[in-house]
């Protein structure tokens, strides 16, 4: 029972083996194409996800539109980068069918010569997000709301002091004049005592 299972264990390694050897080596162009591919798709998703992360914090700042545009500039400047990558491993990948094509006596007539041309900016314009530019609406109701709120807060505040300053204004002038009424009347009193006492002595 035994030698049975090794003799399959050995004709299974001796197959495994064999696979191995007629499997085709890797081709180091193909390989740097398939990392090129990963790279433009790594940059991708890292432009999309700064721009995703980036805009918020632009309706927090004064010149909003300005932060908006530098950012999606930024994205387009990576995506065109990942294209470039893209356009390189399309370019490679053809090189390399070609010259297999060439080594098999068999000529792809159907297959492009050159590599696709690179997509035009205007294909990766950025459509505005209406979820942000709701924020964006939202954000300047409550800035005119809270500003008009402000207004009449210091015009009710220039009302009171206006109201307290005329009311003490007034409580100054009503004891100015009583204070006058009380003057007179000394004065008046001053007056008819002399009056009685030059009287007095003529008598």
């Amino acid at each position: 029972m035994v030698p049975r299972l090794l003799l399959l264990l050995l004709a299974l390694l001796s197959g495994l083996a064999t696979a191995a050897d007629s499997a085709p080596d890797a081709d180091p162009e193909l390989e740097r194409a398939a990392r090129l591919r990963d790279e433009a798709k790594v940059l991708r998703t890292q432009a999309d996800d700064t721009l995703a992360t980036k805009l918020p914090a632009c309706y927090e700042r004064f010149l909003v539109n300005r932060c908006i545009s530098n950012e999606k500039e930024a994205r387009l400047e990576t995506i065109r980068q990942a294209r470039e990558m893209e356009i390189e491993a399309s370019r490679i990948e053809l090189a390399q069918k070609q010259r297999a094509a060439a080594a098999s006596g068999r000529t792809a007539t159907d297959a492009p010569t050159q590599p696709a041309a690179p997509t035009p900016p205007e294909a990766f314009a950025i459509q505005p997000d209406p979820t942000a530019e709701g924020t964006r609406r939202q954000r300047e109701a409550d800035a005119a709301r809270a500003t008009a709120a402000q207004q009449t807060e210091r015009q009710q505040k220039d009302a009171e002091k206006a109201s307290a300053r005329a009311k003490a204004e007034a409580e100054a002038a009503e004891r100015a004049a009583a204070a006058e009424r009380d003057r007179a009347r000394y004065e008046e009193r001053m007056r008819k005592r002399e009056a009685d006492k030059a009287k007095g002595t003529a008598n």
